[in-house]
């Protein structure tokens, strides 16, 4: 069974030796590695080159910028494997990993996805990752409800993104990236719509990079990338049946928590007025439903009154945010 291991590239010259290393590295042997090269401006092409020059199980697709989300849609029209996982350009995953989720995926009952749990570090220490080769596979499986449901409330059962998870072919082969901000949550979304049952492997096989150059963590990149995605939550909505009318409580009760988070962030930025009329925008669109949703009615009133009474919001998050500084000192 041949695995495709998708990376998008873009600009990663000083991480992405490391990460095709840990790739090529694996004890799973049948791979097949593209990387994508999405028009980076730095030698990350050249390497990506050198890479398939050394190893004749990576492929290369150099393409003019277009995003992350269109550089994953090409590598996998371009994978042949059966089945595939995606890893960013600046993370590393343990050389079990592939071999693990391939065993995992293969005992469950009609599961559609593995998976395996991650943790960050921060650039400039070294990957914690789970190195054991000969360990017991310890595994849990949960279910569309059980996936979905975690999806939006707790991540009990894996962050909404696309690494560290390895997908059957056939499962996401008509399921392609938007070109979207949070792009991870919303493909996510519309794969748990349509899903079995998933199987977690209950060890740290992938690490993912911390870096504070990243556009993830630059702070007015971080705004503009908050804005975006309050409209691509609301897509996430609309992706989820009518019928499924847990799902999309889940996803609403997500939506408002983002929606008040960053109105409150908002304040006195740049960004605020375009907040406020998306903010507004959604309220008017969700109000009904959420009256209606499976929400608890505490959970609903807490959700109208702080929408109405952003100084109350304000209190709560402050108490909150004193919290967090007390406990992760």
């Amino acid at each position: 069974m041949k695995i495709s291991v998708i990376v998008p590239v873009y600009n990663v010259e000083n991480y992405l030796q490391t990460c095709v290393d840990s790739i090529i590295s694996s004890t799973y042997t049948d791979l097949e590695v593209i990387l994508v090269d999405d028009g980076s401006t730095d030698t990350s092409g050249h390497i990506c080159d050198e890479a398939a020059a050394h190893d004749q199980r990576v492929k290369v697709l150099h393409i003019d910028n277009g995003g992350v989300a269109n550089a994953r849609n090409l590598g996998v029209k371009q994978a042949s494997g059966e089945f595939i996982t995606f890893v960013d350009a600046d993370d590393v995953i343990s050389p079990a990993m592939l071999r693990l989720l391939l065993e995992a995926i293969e005992l469950g009952d009609h599961c559609d996805f593995s998976m395996a749990r991650a943790a960050s570090f921060q650039d400039g220490s070294g990957p914690q990752l789970d190195m054991v080769m000969d360990a017991p596979l310890v595994t849990t499986v949960c279910s569309q409800e059980q996936y979905m449901g975690h999806l939006f409330r707790d991540n009990r059962f894996g962050y909404p993104v696309v690494w560290a998870k390895l997908f059957r072919r056939d499962f996401i082969d008509k399921v392609t990236f938007k070109d979207i901000a949070a792009e991870d949550i919303e493909w996510m979304t519309r794969l748990c719509v349509k899903m079995n049952q998933a199987v977690i492997v209950e060890r740290r096989l992938y690490d993912y990079r911390v870096r504070p150059e990243s556009i993830t963590h630059d702070n007015d990149s971080v705004n503009a990338t908050i804005v975006s995605r309050l409209n691509t939550y609301m897509t996430c909505l609309n992706d989820i049946p009518q019928e499924l009318s847990m799902y999309r409580s889940w996803c609403l009760l997500y939506t408002y928590k983002m929606m008040l988070n960053t109105r409150h962030n908002a304040r006195d930025t740049r960004f605020q007025q375009e907040v406020m009329s998306i903010s507004s925008s959604i309220y008017d669109q969700t109000t009904d439903e959420l009256k209606h949703s499976q929400l608890n009615w505490l959970v609903k009133a807490s959700l109208q009154c702080f929408y109405h009474q952003p100084w109350l919001y304000a209190i709560i998050y402050s108490v909150y945010a004193k919290l967090y500084s007390l406990t992760h000192r």
